[in-house]
């Protein structure tokens, strides 16, 4: 986009140099990966970047004590491998001087890899558009089909595989499944096999029995798979059943036992209410002179 001028290397430039000013790493990392694309695929790159001082940010982040060490790393390489380039930037001094700079203060450079090694701008296509493409459309020619003894092999390797997960997977408990080394591997295991199973699917043709064997390991593949993922998930343990709620039956308060606090409750003779046909209780009026003495019209 850069190269057809549909976005403006000055502005790019600007936004990485923000990007590289931030202190997320990861944030930080992509910036830089990017600034290396631009400069070397981009011929204005170079000089908007000495323009930019987007050097002075980068010699910040390296001299930032909480920058983290593969970005430091990816910024001194990156420095060292523009400072060493005098032939290709010998018009921008800054790059080389930078460099020097470093070095003077004897910062430890992470030495070279197969990145810093590469050509400080991208060589020229030294394949046509043509071939290119001839090239991309060999690789949808169908693969070569197996022997019969590569085959019988793969098939027999597989359903061992098989047989092993399934029976480590039936005699180890549901959480130690993740934290086993031998049950990991044979996954693994596994997952390469019905690879190869696969391919024989794609490569059966018109060998139906082939064709039929091999999908049915892919199938018991499957099975094994599900069973391993199941035993991943962590079981949901039932909440405790709440304690059942005993009926407590509510007298209504027109029942007869409502009152029955009132008539411990002395009262005087004539506000006691008549019962037994509406005749007055003379017995009780008896039994409260004996006790409380003679009634003086008012309750004691």
């Amino acid at each position: 986009m850069v190269n057809h001028e549909r976005i403006n290397i000055v502005e790019l430039i600007r936004g990485i140099k923000k990007r590289i000013m931030l202190r997320t790493p990861r944030i930080q990392y992509l910036a830089l990966v990017l600034l290396e694309t631009i400069v070397k695929n981009c011929e204005k790159a170079f000089s908007e970047v000495a323009s930019e001082r987007v050097l002075d940010e980068m010699v910040k982040l390296i001299d930032d004590p909480q920058t983290v060490v593969m970005n430091r790393n990816k910024a001194l390489m990156l420095i060292e491998s523009w400072g060493e380039s005098s032939n290709e930037l010998r018009y921008l001094p800054v790059f080389e001087e930078t460099y020097k700079s470093l070095r003077s203060r004897e910062i430890l450079f992470p030495g070279h890899d197969d990145e810093s090694l590469a050509s400080i701008f991208t060589p020229p296509r030294s394949v046509s558009e043509a071939e290119l493409e001839a090239s991309l459309a060999q690789r949808d020619i169908p693969v070569q089909s197996f022997s019969a003894e590569d085959t019988a092999e793969a098939l027999n390797v597989a359903r061992n595989s098989i047989e092993l997960l399934s029976t480590v997977l039936s005699s180890s408990p549901q959480q130690d499944v993740q934290k086993d080394d031998l049950t990991t591997m044979l996954v693994h295991q596994c997952q390469q096999s019905q690879s190869t199973i696969q391919r024989i699917v794609e490569t059966a043709g018109d060998n139906e029995a082939l064709l039929f064997e091999a999908l049915n390991v892919n199938d018991e593949f499957q099975k094994v798979f599900n069973k391993y993922e199941d035993m991943k998930t962590p079981s949901i343990v039932p909440a405790a059943p709440e304690p059942a709620m005993i009926p407590v039956a509510v007298e209504p308060e027109e029942s007869p036992c409502a009152g029955k606090e009132d008539a411990l409750v002395r009262k005087l003779p004539g506000s006691r209410s008549t019962f037994h046909g509406g005749q007055h209780d003379d017995m009780m009026d008896d039994l409260d002179e004996m006790i409380f003495g003679k009634n003086s019209g008012t309750p004691s």
